[in-house]
């Protein structure tokens, strides 16, 4: 099996609270190659390292993060439902998230969410504060927030997060994109061949760690993005 690098989507997602430091604990325990996690805007402007614009899903609040100050956020209490009164993670903000990570070795991908949308000065402050990791980059599905990291005086890499209705005419053009991200339904198709064909590698998101092309991937696959790391580590024979 090649043993291309493995991302643990919002860290151990299948063991505990998604994007939770315990989540990311237990991603390096297994000895993943990196982390992907999501961030979210605040109505203060406090980066916080959570996926939904609200709070429903997590915290059973019908609150969006936008209109929330940092200080309620972080008295929020996450986890399931019949779970959350006792056995609960709260919601990390990024520094908090960075005093963790930056103790590590892993590699790290940063998905930028729609709260930061024209937030410029809020995506460079997040990109600065990377400095000291050795191997991240940027992703969003949102190019005019990569078009911000990109005008950075500061060297970056980014990676546009693609879906079907994408103008793929336009950012197969743009070549200041380091790679492209994908859902895995779009592994082996026409699309894939075209992104390729134009130059970007691709990481592969939604991996189950079941999939027959696991094993002898194409090179234009750099990596791959999965709620069931332990599974891809065990399958490349690392433990």
């Amino acid at each position: 099996m090649s043993n291309l690098p493995v991302y643990a989507h919002r860290g151990g997602a299948t063991k505990y609270v998604e994007n939770s430091l315990r989540s990311f604990e237990y991603a390096k325990k297994i000895g993943v190659d990196g982390i992907e996690m999501d961030l979210q805007l605040s109505a203060d402007g406090v980066a916080f390292v959570t996926h939904d614009l609200d709070f429903f899903r997590l915290a059973g609040i019908n609150r969006r993060i936008t209109d929330m100050a940092a200080e309620e956020i972080l008295q929020l209490k996450l986890g399931k439902t019949f779970l959350r009164r006792f056995l609960y993670s709260r919601v990390l903000s990024f520094d908090d998230f960075l005093s963790f990570f930056e103790q590590t070795n892993l590699k790290l991908n940063v998905e930028f969410k729609e709260s930061f949308l024209g937030k410029t000065e809020k995506i460079e402050e997040v990109v600065y504060k990377t400095k000291n990791i050795k191997d991240v980059h940027f992703s969003s599905f949102e190019e005019s927030i990569l078009e911000t990291i990109q005008r950075m005086p500061i060297k970056t890499k980014t990676a546009f997060i693609g879906k079907k209705n994408s103008s793929w005419d336009e950012i197969l053009a743009n070549r200041s994109y380091d790679a492209i991200h994908l859902n895995k339904k779009f592994f082996g198709t026409e699309l894939m061949d075209r992104i390729w064909e134009a130059g970007f590698p691709m990481r592969f998101y939604n991996i189950k760690g079941t999939e027959k092309y696991l094993k002898n991937p194409p090179k234009s696959v750099i990596g791959w993005i999965t709620d069931f790391p332990l599974k891809l580590i065990e399958q490349q024979n690392r433990l």
